[in-house]
């Protein structure tokens, strides 16, 4: 119970993230499979014997088994000398009428007995009888493990199109002013009012539905425009070309302004045009599963509060003036874009373990990246851009700086209670980009996916026939590049 609270709020959060939220995820999905499985073994009517020896995975063959055969291979561990285990072993089997399609032995790791592997055909009748006689003549048997043979791992859901991201905008994680203490408009009964009318319309919001506008207060727009001046002295010195160069767009196109706070409707116009991402409304922070799936679409979850007017330059929760200040800019150059996308797709289907991974990465590149530009440290994370005293610290020469490697980087214990202690730092974006998409073939996954921009969904590529649509796209756009290569031939030559 003490784990679950640790993940429903840690002990002196200074954030909530991505990261500890992909972590509680795998936690609460493990503790559950262990408790299921737990419960199988205490209803199976299995001797006892047979059941201390029995791995998990075996207690979950046998309660699914049907009354058809099943292919399992079984693993059995033994003390005794070689020629008498394989005697009993095969003798068991054969005498409860398993057929052994395939047998090997080895030395145990301690190399004073013997493991035995067995490819067999049983039904759950006889393989219970085998096991049975087993560890009742065999007295000198340690382990006896059973797995699925040609087991196809159950792949978790995922939106095949963008309009299924409906089903992934359920907030999971909130510190909520209501009831926690530590937040600074806890007891602020207007400001609860207000962040629970924002939160409300968020969740209704459909794809498709036009995005709300809001009406934002004066207080609110003073609190964003403390926030905007402040960091507006630090583009210069602490973030990346990439975005200042589109901070200076957004100023220029009017969508940014320190005076007001932009409609999300104005930003998505904008951001579409740039590298075709948009923003979607969201009352918090999502599940890591949720929010990574809505990257491989170029969707970004926004919310649509604002902190809390009393500490204007520190958030411990996403909040619209980081999403704005801080990811706008960003998701306006193509190549973050892609690699937002690509963390995105590379999570389509993926495990809890490499959720997990892959939402560590997201953390130190996307939310507290840095780069080199011109032998200085530049950020490139939303999470460093919008926050004041963490940009500051994170450039200086107190944390440690290291190269990115998304490998190293997705094992990396990330602190949710103060500073980071270290940060990973990207040559460029576009080296970071590539460095993610030989990581991304690392991943065992049963199938590599392929976003179709024009239909907004993704394609599962399982075969080499499913190539064929994206190929046919490629032959397309290849066809009109070189067409247009020969009309500037053709110009250029008269």
């Amino acid at each position: 119970m003490a784990s679950e609270n640790q993940c429903d709020s840690p002990r002196h959060p200074r954030r909530f993230s991505l990261a500890h939220q992909a972590s509680c995820e795998a936690q609460k999905h493990a503790g559950l499979k262990r408790q299921n499985t737990q419960l199988h073994r205490e209803q199976l009517q299995i001797p006892f014997q047979i059941l201390q020896k029995l791995n998990d995975e075996g207690v979950e063959l046998i309660w699914a088994a049907d009354k058809g055969s099943i292919a399992f291979t079984s693993v059995l561990s033994s003390s005794s000398d070689l020629a008498t285990f394989i005697r009993e072993v095969v003798e068991a089997f054969a005498s409860n009428n398993i057929h052994i399609t395939h047998l090997e032995t080895r030395q145990d790791k301690s190399e004073k007995g013997w493991d035995l592997l067995a490819d067999c055909d049983a039904t759950k009748e006889q393989l219970i009888a085998a096991a049975a006689t087993l560890t009742k003549q065999h007295v000198e048997l340690t382990k006896f493990a059973l797995y699925k043979k040609d087991a196809v791992e159950e792949v978790p859901w995922f939106p095949r199109h963008i309009s299924e991201l409906d089903k992934c905008s359920r907030c999971i994680t909130k510190y909520d002013p209501t009831t926690d203490p530590r937040h600074p408009g806890h007891g602020d009964d207007a400001y609860i009012a207000r962040r629970q009318f924002l939160n409300d319309q968020a969740l209704e919001y459909k794809h498709g539905d036009p995005i709300p506008l809001v009406d934002y207060t004066e207080e609110e727009h003073a609190t964003w425009r403390a926030v905007y001046e402040k960091l507006r002295g630090l583009h210069e010195s602490h973030t990346c070309e990439a975005y200042r160069r589109n901070f200076k767009m957004l100023e220029e196109a009017g969508v940014l302004t320190a005076d007001r706070i932009p409609q999300i409707r104005d930003v998505n116009k904008y951001l579409q045009k740039k590298s075709g991402f948009i923003l979607r409304p969201c009352s918090g922070l999502l599940s890591a599963r949720d929010f990574l799936a809505s990257l491989a679409f170029r969707v970004f979850q926004t919310t649509t509060y604002l902190r809390h007017g009393s500490k204007p330059h520190h958030s411990p929760e996403p909040d619209l003036i980081h999403e704005l200040l801080g990811h706008v800019p960003m998701f306006a150059d193509p190549l973050v874009a892609q690699l937002s996308q690509d963390i995105g797709l590379m999570s389509l289907g993926a495990s809890d373990e490499q959720i997990q991974k892959l939402a560590t990465v997201y953390w130190f590149i996307i939310e507290f990246g840095l780069c080199r530009e011109g032998g200085r440290l530049k950020a490139i994370g939303a999470g460093l851009i919008s926050a004041y005293g963490e940009l500051v610290h994170a450039c200086s020469d107190k944390p440690e700086h290291r190269d990115f490697d998304p490998a190293k980087t997705a094992v990396q214990k990330y602190e949710d209670d103060d500073y980071q202690p270290l940060y990973f730092v990207a040559q460029s974006i576009q080296d970071a980009l590539y460095k993610l998409r030989e990581y991304a073939l690392s991943m065992v996954r049963p199938f590599a996916v392929i976003y179709d921009p024009f239909t907004r969904s993704v394609e599962t590529i399982c075969t080499i026939s499913d190539l064929e649509p994206a190929f046919s796209r490629f032959r397309m756009e290849f066809s009109s590049t070189t067409y247009a290569l020969d009309k500037l031939n053709i110009n250029t030559s008269k």
